[in-house]
């Protein structure tokens, strides 16, 4: 069943140059606006389209689903959500005439379901770049199959305390047992947040992916 446009409160800024677009994936807490100057800046004259997270937080701001600590999705409310986002992405791109699929932009809590939706549904998302967000996925979402030959590019830093160095390697082995071509990079001195040469290597992997 589709959900009407308004169903997730978003921005879809269209693309000025660049055919495709970039599906923005905020943190917990955060809002449909935070990462539309980073998607901008990896993929100048691309789409962008961004989305509030379904979940309010306390004390402020959204999430993609709700959690039993970082990294440990409450499953009903991730599958849920996954299902939401899905269907809500088919709708946006009919409304606005979006090219699918889109390469996912996610941080944090975002990137989970940045990838959750190449493996559930590669058909709209067949790529992502996951900012602070390697974290594992639920098995049951790995074994869909979408992730087999798709594109993942996972940035951390090494002083990151919410997405650690063993949460990243952990994800990093469990995109790629479930056949994701894995991009892994380690940035020193970073915590929990978007560098700018994060975003620069962000703009190259994409550009060799249309090489």
């Amino acid at each position: 069943m589709s959900l009407p446009i308004d169903a997730l409160v978003h921005v879809w800024e269209p693309p000025s140059g660049d055919p495709r677009s970039i599906l923005a994936l905020h943190g917990r807490g955060g809002n449909e606006h935070d990462l539309i100057p980073v998607a901008k800046q990896i993929a100048p004259g691309a789409g962008v389209l961004a989305p509030r997270g379904p979940e309010p937080q306390s004390p402020g701001g959204w999430a993609w689903f709700t959690h039993h600590g970082i990294g440990v999705p409450v499953i009903a409310s991730f599958d849920a959500c996954l299902d939401q986002v899905a269907r809500w992405i088919v709708t946006a791109a009919t409304a606005y005439g979006i090219a699918l699929p889109m390469t996912a932009l996610g941080f944090s809590n975002g990137g989970m379901m940045a990838g959750a939706l190449v493996a559930a549904r590669p058909d709209l998302v067949d790529s992502a770049i996951l900012m602070a967000s390697g974290y594992r996925l639920p098995d049951h979402i790995g074994a869909l199959g979408g992730l087999a030959g798709r594109r993942i590019l996972i940035c951390g830093g090494d002083e990151d305390s919410f997405h650690t160095r063993q949460m990243m390697d952990e994800g990093v082995r469990s995109y790629a047992s479930a056949g994701a071509r894995v991009d892994a990079r380690v940035y020193r001195g970073v915590g929990h947040t978007i560098t700018l040469e994060q975003a620069r290597d962000a703009a190259q992997w994409l550009t060799e992916a249309s090489v």
